[in-house]
């Protein structure tokens, strides 16, 4: 008898330690639902002055200056969605992605004043990249982005260039002809809190997804796996508070991930 009690408990601890590990583990009250994309005007432009393509800058800091045609920086964007997630007070602004590191927004000033020519207007921004780069070639991805973070994803809206820094080296293998992805939403730019929505956001070139295509795997915190054969903005629903992963990666027809740098993205983000 005293076997059987011995076994009876000790198969019920087995159960209950079990039990919590996979409450430990388990993220079903993390949501992902799709949303309609922000509607966006088709005169937005952006066109990187500086650095040129190609070219060589001899040292840090390291200077960049574009062009942004038919958008104003530095102001809310009025839709429904700033109220529904994490809307910046910067307001609307670039976000600069330097090789594979998290973006950084830019409303800053414009170079020249205020030019109006119909319904659309010009304006140049000139700033620094506000970390030292190592020596070799390097990538610059820009987008504009509403003050909720949503990149717009207009046909003339994405803006991508190549330099080198003080050395003519290509450590990062990168092909801008093939497809790759820039991961632009959720990042710490924004203050993320656990009673709203997260937006989810990326930037895709050349390629389109599919079914039976091309296709996003999205990762959070290492357990909770979407295949996304959508390109549309996502919110994330459930997250609580604390730091959270949240990893995408562009695959192929194959469900492998498709070679390049950019193409398999980790952020760390903080729900307050």
């Amino acid at each position: 008898m005293k076997f059987f009690i011995s076994l009876l408990c000790f198969c019920v601890c087995a159960l209950t330690l079990q039990a919590e590990s996979s409450y430990g583990q388990s993220h079903d009250y993390i949501r992902l639902m799709g949303v309609k994309p922000t509607p966006e005007p088709e005169t937005v432009s952006l066109y990187t002055a500086l650095p040129k393509n190609g070219s060589f800058v001899t040292k840090n800091p390291v200077w960049i200056q574009v062009r942004v045609e038919g958008y104003a920086l530095g102001t809310d964007s009025y839709f429904d969605r700033k109220d529904e997630i994490a809307n910046s007070n910067k307001g609307q602004t670039l976000h600069v992605v330097i090789d594979d590191k998290p973006y950084f927004a830019v409303n800053e000033p414009a170079v020249d004043p205020f030019k109006e020519q119909g319904n659309y207007y010009v304006l140049s921004y000139k700033f620094e990249v506000p970390f030292s780069l190592d020596p070799g070639l390097h990538t610059i991805r820009m987008f504009p982005a509403r003050s909720y973070g949503e990149a717009l994803k207009g046909e003339k809206t994405f803006a991508v260039t190549t330099f080198y820094l003080e050395d003519q080296t290509n450590h990062l293998g990168i092909d801008l002809a093939k497809p790759y992805l820039t991961y632009n939403e959720p990042g710490n730019q924004m203050d993320l809190v656990e009673n709203k929505p997260v937006l989810l956001d990326f930037y895709l070139t050349n390629c389109e997804l599919s079914a039976d295509g091309y296709k996003v795997r999205l990762t959070i915190d290492q357990s909770m796996v979407r295949t996304l054969t959508i390109w549309q903005p996502y919110y994330i629903y459930g997250l609580k508070k604390g730091t959270h992963t949240v990893q995408l990666e562009l695959l192929d027809a194959k469900n492998k991930v498709v070679p390049g740098p950019f193409n398999q993205v980790k952020r760390t983000i903080t729900i307050r």
